[in-house]
């Protein structure tokens, strides 16, 4: 560390080949200096550090995630949103694949961070503060939006000779099988009869594998 004075020593430096920079609090890294050193002897090597104004404002990090079977899982490529207290919309950006975000060089005062991503509701206004150029973490966590991420199964049944079936009953059938004996079950989670068209749909499937069947007669 620098003295008062701004100047340093290193001691007992073995021989060889190496680069020198500083860097301190409000300043940007000096430009490294490259320093060959030989047995017994004393290198004078002055740095220069530059005063950069943004590095005193104020930065906003987090970490979007979903929750998970065993915890939070990090969801990449959501967008995040900052805004002032008047709701005007200051930057964007997205998470990457850790989850990780962060808004930079900003001034004291107030904002509000929003998260939006396709399949997941959006999230309501946080409020942050930034205050003496202060680092502001937080911890944003999405649900997944039923309306959108489910999806539909539909089709047509018709007879063997091919002529649309009205009125025929059509059942949904999830299809799970155990990791352990690979035992498959099917069991009916929906249930629906066809048009005049013959056409039949189920709305709002969640993501899984599942079986379709019709029957016509009791």
């Amino acid at each position: 560390m620098t003295d008062e004075s701004g100047a340093y020593t290193l001691d007992n430096i073995p021989a060889g080949t190496y680069s020198i920079a500083a860097v301190a609090d409000g300043y940007l890294m000096s430009p490294s200096v490259g320093v060959i050193l030989t047995d017994g002897i004393t290198v004078e090597v002055p740095l220069v550090c530059a005063v950069d104004a943004t590095l005193s404002l104020g930065a906003v990090a987090g970490v979007v995630s979903v929750a998970g079977p065993t915890g939070p899982v990090p969801l990449a490529g959501a967008k995040l949103t900052l805004t002032d207290a008047l709701d005007v919309v200051l930057a964007s950006t997205y998470s990457a694949d850790d989850g990780e975000f962060v808004f930079y060089d900003l001034a004291d005062g107030t904002y509000h961070l929003m998260a939006s991503a396709e399949g997941y509701v959006t999230t309501s206004a946080m409020t942050v503060t930034i205050s003496a150029g202060s680092l502001v973490n937080v911890a944003v966590t999405m649900q997944v939006d039923t309306r959108t991420y489910n999806g539909t199964v539909s089709g047509i049944v018709r007879n063997a000779q091919g002529t649309v079936v009205a009125g025929c009953f059509v059942g949904l059938y999830q299809v799970t099988t155990d990791t352990q004996t690979g035992a498959v079950t099917e069991t009916l989670v929906s249930t629906t009869k066809t048009n005049i068209e013959g056409k039949y749909l189920f709305g709002g499937v969640s993501g899984g594998q599942y079986m379709v069947k019709a029957k016509l007669e009791q």
